[in-house]
């Protein structure tokens, strides 16, 4: 059992064998047989401000979690590859309490967003699954019920002190700066980031970060543009790469409508 150890990477499975996770409020076992492999997971209700991550837990049958999922092939090679990834969706943070943003000015928040478990087996490695750590809540984000876009609700706020960003194994961490380049202030009560388009990183300290991010109101203050950055924040340091971006950002995605950047 290690407690605090990165819960992502390769794993080796010699045939029989099985391991688990306890990443925040997920429980996860998967098991290799000669033919398949074997995930099972449940989500916890965890008693607020109790964190844990551990790597190699007990790991009980697998009809014991509420989900269970088999992978079939010829045969199975013993690498599993675990890796973080982000959402599929947009992701809404809210900061601690709503401000105002003069015109000409900026400020940088650190926004935490939820992780999902990528599973991939073999060499070379096959996708397997992808499982929320934790279960995220739908909300729409728009000016109105016919405009707007489905999205994920971050649960969490956005700080303008990385100090002040709690520090969970199962969510990353994004460097965004708002510029209002408008002519009166803006006032932000939330925001929507658009994680399907962002990397996710490893620090060496183990904290998960994610590419930065700039959003920027137009001196028109009807559109926003948003500016997505392609090293890691200098706050990361040396991070490592750990996820890809789910989706290319081309131009056009790179604009859009003032309402589907700030609300």
């Amino acid at each position: 059992m290690r407690r605090g150890a990165a819960w992502w990477g390769d794993f080796r499975f010699p045939v029989g064998t099985a391991r688990g996770w306890c990443i925040g409020p997920l429980r996860l076992a998967v098991r290799r047989e000669r033919h398949e492999w074997q995930v099972g997971y449940r989500w916890l209700d965890l008693p607020e401000g109790e964190i844990r991550c551990v790597v190699d837990t007990a790991v009980d049958e697998l009809s014991a979690y509420d989900h269970q999922e088999r992978y079939i092939f010829r045969t199975t090679g013993e690498l599993l590859r675990v890796r973080p990834t982000l959402a599929d969706r947009p992701v809404i943070s809210r900061p601690v309490t709503p401000f105002h943003l003069p015109a000409g000015e900026e400020a940088t928040l650190f926004v935490s967003s939820p992780l999902w478990l990528g599973l991939a087996a073999g060499e070379p490695a096959r996708d397997l699954t992808e499982i929320a750590i934790q279960r995220p809540s739908d909300t729409w984000f728009g000016p109105s019920s016919r405009e707007g876009q489905l999205c994920y609700d971050s649960r969490t706020q956005g700080r303008l002190h990385l100090e002040d960003v709690p520090r969970r194994p199962h969510r990353a961490v994004t460097r965004v700066v708002v510029r209002n380049d408008g002519e009166d202030a803006l006032r932000l009560e939330r925001l929507s980031l658009p994680v399907p388009y962002l990397a996710v990183f490893a620090a060496d300290d183990g904290l998960l970060w994610t590419t930065p991010v700039t959003l920027v109101r137009d001196r028109s203050g009807e559109m926003g543009t948003v500016k997505i950055h392609e090293r890691p924040p200098k706050e990361a340091g040396g991070a490592e790469l750990l996820s890809p971006p789910r989706e290319k950002a081309g131009h056009g995605s790179l604009v859009r409508a003032l309402s589907a950047l700030f609300g």
